[in-house]
């Protein structure tokens, strides 16, 4: 009996570190461009292959690489809330690690061990689930192509090989990092190569499979395009290190688990002479690309959770090997005081996840600074009670927000879609503008705008302020918003004006004479 409430006592605690590492409730920037999507595809008639949300040029054709986790979202959102979102993306997230527990286990690590280490990373990856983003399912099937592959590869049995094309057909009309996929059926044919073991059963030509997607051929050159742009607005892009710079409490964490896992890694390699080419391989080049790029370090975490576990049967079999050990093991009073720490660590962490309030979606206003995506609350709501319209020029965070509460009220000039929406030289001179680049005004130019909405402390804010064409509208602690001042009335035409008109607010007076 003690010994069954043991194991449901540990399984509780790892679920709850689990889920309160996992729980975040402030909405991610791109959820409003899957929301808009989504209701493009389910209001509009056909297939939204044009971007209608931008009032600049836009590419011919609008390849939306993640345009079915939009058709999945909009009517969850719409007929269940935002907490049907959170949830799918707890049920995506405790799949994922339970992949990686059971990829340790078939591999013949102890379930234990499997069981901490995989608590353990979900301790590292907890900065890459943001509410609800498309990255969850790339997660989630990398984890199932790990289990897959693994498979194969311990067994020498090929069939299940076969599931990777089924696998990778949602998986690219979900996310296009389904490319992870691809590049790790890659690495296991390398790896397996150098180790002089089967190797071309991992070359199916599962790539053929992502070409059942809306757009053909061309979400490959897509792919291929998008796989080697800077992305200069998106912090996640950016190294580990500028991500630590940028907010040293987050990633300092990310960072500590980082360490951690590296360091244990080395350590139980080292005392299990480890052999293993293919898996070194995945490590290695994971390592590599998240250390590069902050967004792929979650594939090392993973890769390391399903790898590593295994290494640690030396000194669990000298913990077995101890009669000692096993004596005071199995003492009822030891068993009881480990029973009660489980109960009371499962109880901690339950109440925490509880209080983080972990199905809401939160939408923090601009003024809420230290919330990781502060929201133009206010100008959206100021625009809406003014009945304000036309082309909005924001800054990039701001731009699918934007779409989500102003579509068709209002047109934005760029957005978090930059990669699949706007041409180069559309990206070049937007650039220029958010930067207060030498430059700056060729856009403003270029592609006019009726209302400018920027942060109060940004350079570019302050060259709009002193720009004559431009007047504050609107402002809070966290945003500004600025409308074309009206021409100077001649005398005839201010004898004339009406009382109670428009021109006793200029600041409005000068957006509704351009058709607001």
């Amino acid at each position: 009996m003690i010994n069954r409430l043991l194991r449901m006592s540990f399984l509780g605690f790892i679920l709850f570190y689990c889920l309160f590492n996992l729980t975040s409730n402030c909405a991610d920037l791109d959820l409003w461009g899957y929301l808009s999507f989504g209701r493009l595809f389910w209001q509009e008639q056909g297939f939204p292959y044009q971007d209608v949300f931008a009032y600049v040029p836009t590419r011919n054709l609008w390849v939306y690489h993640e345009w079915l986790t939009g058709v999945l979202y909009y009517p969850l959102f719409l007929h269940l809330g935002p907490a049907s979102l959170q949830t799918l993306k707890y049920a995506l997230a405790l799949g994922t690690l339970f992949l990686v527990y059971l990829t340790a286990v078939r591999r013949g690590a102890h379930p234990v061990v499997a069981g901490l280490l995989t608590a353990v990373v979900a301790g590292g990856i907890k900065a890459s689930y943001a509410p609800v983003r498309a990255q969850v399912f790339t997660y989630f099937f990398f984890a199932l192509f790990l289990y897959v592959l693994e498979q194969a590869r311990l067994r020498n049995r090929w069939r299940g090989l076969w599931l990777m094309p089924l696998i990778l057909i949602p998986w690219c009309n979900l996310h296009g990092g389904f490319v992870a996929g691809l590049g790790l059926i890659g690495l296991y044919a390398a790896g397996e190569f150098l180790a002089r073991r089967p190797f071309w059963p991992y070359l199916l030509l599962s790539g053929l499979a992502t070409l059942i997607n809306p757009y053909g051929l061309e979400y490959w050159r897509y792919i291929v395009r998008a796989v080697s742009m800077p992305r200069p607005f998106i912090d996640e892009w950016q190294s580990i290190f500028f991500h630590y710079q940028k907010d040293p409490q987050t990633f300092g964490i990310v960072i500590f688990f980082l360490v951690l896992l590296v360091g244990l890694g080395l350590f139980a390699m080292w005392r299990c002479r480890w052999r293993e080419i293919t898996s070194s391989l995945v490590l290695a080049v994971t390592l590599a690309m998240g250390l590069r790029h902050g967004r792929h370090l979650t594939f090392f975490f993973l890769a390391w959770g399903a790898y590593i576990p295994v290494c640690f049967n030396v000194q669990v079999n000298y913990l077995r090997s101890s009669q000692r050990l096993q004596n005071f093991g199995g003492r009822v009073p030891v068993k009881l005081a480990a029973l009660v720490a489980l109960t009371a660590l499962s109880l901690l962490f339950a109440t925490g996840f509880a209080k983080r309030q972990p199905f809401r979606l939160n939408v923090p206003a601009s003024a809420a600074s230290r919330l990781p995506f502060p929201y133009p609350v206010g100008a959206v709501k100021f625009i809406k009670e003014k009945g304000l319209s036309g082309n909005l020029l924001s800054i990039f965070d701001w731009g699918e927000y934007l779409m989500w509460h102003l579509y068709p009220q209002c047109r934005v000039g760029f957005d978090g879609r930059y990669e699949t929406v706007y041409p180069h030289e559309v990206e070049k001179r937007y650039t220029e503008f958010q930067t207060a680049g030498t430059q700056w005004r060729q856009f403003l130019e270029n592609y006019p705008p009726d209302l400018i909405l920027l942060r109060p402390q940004a350079k570019i804010t302050g060259l709009i302020r002193e720009d004559p064409g431009w007047r504050e509208i609107y402002e809070d602690e966290g945003c500004v918003l600025f409308g074309k001042k009206p021409p100077t009335p001649q005398p005839c035409e201010q004898e004339r004006a009406p009382s109670g008109s428009a021109s006793r607010d200029p600041a409005l007076a000068s957006v509704r004479s351009r058709g607001f």
